[in-house]
């Protein structure tokens, strides 16, 4: 009798460490059941939303006009039933009609609840991309219009009104896709119409624009617009308020649904977004600038679509390159876009000697270009210093060396600032006049294999020489980090030749 005793209490022990267990692992279980639930929702609402939605709210929830955006935190923190209601039954006097088959939609109780967890868990970006696939991009970019009406309206605002109105023509085609219609920030770009904005000195602001903000999408747009230009475009942000207050402002047009089967709405599409985007860095029709020439054969040539889509995509994030990722920015629709007016422009490109700025080869500058003579060897030791020029050095150089009596080519000597680093070629902004100055850092292959760091941003200090057409370095030197490379030896050849 004992035995079954035994037995039974064995039993009931394991029921009841079954039990605790169950109950511990319950709260989890729970959890991710429900994650799961409002991953399924999600997924499912996005294509609700991409048919049904997109049209008045955006492909990505960003609003379109003065139709609300949906990608916000106050949103996702409103309460559920808030957030079913308006969905259900819509919101009186507005363009907000009422979904729920109850109100004369088309929607049922489980669809709406589907939206709401859209709007209160969904990653946008991925909703943007199904869009994308859907043809619900805009063909043409929602860029609002400046009427002649309000341009008259704001030059008679002040005795700068004229300048103001320039300004507020070109934020409306150059800054609104980032910034938003009215100043009022994006995803992309900061909101613009604040007092601390306006607080800013035109000195500063202007600075901002010219140069653009390292480490974000904010490009420089020195190669786009004319000092005057911005100079206008910083009276209008200064003095937006007194257009505010006036009842100026713009209206982001209704864009109209790409036509994926249209190869030539594809291509108008990439034509636009090249311009908007990547003029500022690549130069107007892609001749270069800050970034390499694009518009050419020798870049062209030996750039696939593919190499041309991870480029756009990654951005930054492939080695020794510091062009934005706009994987993220972008869907692959709209990036292939690009792609295919690139590649357009292949039939037409002009062979340009200098894509990058920084030639390469052409049998080295002039002084190294004579043979040399066994019986005369150059004795080292006759370094340069901080001053351009040749002669007396300081700091880093020897001084007190003779000069030559003619010299091939004069020793230059900076200090600036990183801009960009493309592969080998390097912008900097020099700190005695202002002016950007390109570089060359030594062959690609050489450059990117563990040579020292540059960051935009980064304080440098180099020395080096024109060569044909372009400057070649002796040293470099990273201020901010304290790294130092020579890519010559003392009698003048390059470090990385045997």
């Amino acid at each position: 009798m004992s035995r079954y005793l035994w037995a039974g209490f064995v039993a009931l022990l394991l029921l009841i460490v079954a039990l605790g267990v169950y109950t511990t692992r319950e709260p989890t279980r729970l959890d991710e059941a429900q994650a799961a639930l409002r991953v399924a929702s999600v997924g499912s609402a996005a294509a609700i939303y991409v048919e049904n939605c997109a049209v008045c709210h955006g492909a990505n929830g960003e609003g379109i006009g003065t139709l609300p955006p949906l990608d916000s935190e106050a949103l996702r923190a409103a309460d559920y039933d808030d957030l079913f209601k308006v969905i259900a039954r819509g919101r009186y006097g507005t363009a907000m009609t009422g979904w729920h088959q109850d109100e004369g939609g088309m929607l049922t109780t489980y669809q709406v609840d589907q939206l709401v967890a859209l709007i209160r868990y969904a990653a946008w970006g991925e909703v943007r991309e199904l869009a994308a696939q859907h043809g619900m991009l805009p063909a043409v970019l929602a860029v609002p219009e400046v009427s002649n009406e309000q341009m008259a309206q704001v030059a008679e605002l002040g005795p700068e009104g004229q300048l103001w109105a320039e300004g507020f023509q070109l934020y409306a085609t150059r800054c609104t896709a980032c910034h938003g219609a009215n100043g009022e920030g994006s995803s992309l770009g900061v909101a613009l119409n604040t007092p601390e904005v306006r607080a800013q000195d035109a000195e500063t602001l202007q600075r901002t624009i010219t140069m653009g903000v390292a480490g974000t999408l904010m490009s420089p747009w020195e190669q786009v617009l004319e000092q005057e230009e911005i100079a206008a475009l910083v009276a209008f942000l200064q003095h937006w308020d007194a257009l505010a207050a006036e009842g100026v402002e713009l209206t982001m047009p209704t864009p109209v649904p790409l036509d994926l089967s249209d190869p030539q709405a594809i291509l108008a599409l990439g034509e636009q977004l090249f311009v908007t985007t990547c003029t500022s860095c690549h130069g107007i029709d892609g001749t270069g600038g800050i970034g390499p020439a694009i518009n050419s054969q020798q870049f062209l040539s030996r750039k696939d679509d593919a190499a041309l889509t991870e480029a756009i995509t990654m951005g930054g994030h492939r080695p020794n390159s510091v062009m934005p990722a706009f994987g993220e920015r972008f869907t692959s629709v709209e990036i292939g876009a690009i792609v295919d007016y690139i590649r357009s422009l292949e039939a037409t490109a002009p062979s340009i000697a200098d894509p990058r700025g920084t030639q390469q080869g052409g049998g080295g500058p002039p002084w190294l270009r004579a043979t040399p003579d066994a019986d005369n060897p150059i004795s080292p030791g006759g370094g340069q210093g901080w001053g351009r020029g040749q002669g007396q050095g300081q700091g880093q150089g020897q001084g007190n060396q003779q000069t030559p009596s003619t010299p091939a080519a004069e020793t230059l000597s900076y200090r600036g600032t990183v801009i960009s680093v493309n592969s080998n070629a390097l912008t900097f902004r020099d700190s005695a006049t202002g002016a950007s100055v390109e570089a060359m850092l030594g062959p690609p292959w050489w450059w990117g294999d563990g040579q020292i760091l540059l960051r935009p941003g980064d304080s440098i200090a180099l020395e080096g020489f024109i060569g044909e057409g372009h400057m070649e370095l002796n040293w470099i030197e990273n201020v901010t980090t304290g790294e130092r490379i020579d890519l010559r030896r003392a009698d003048g050849t390059p470090v990385w030749q045997q």
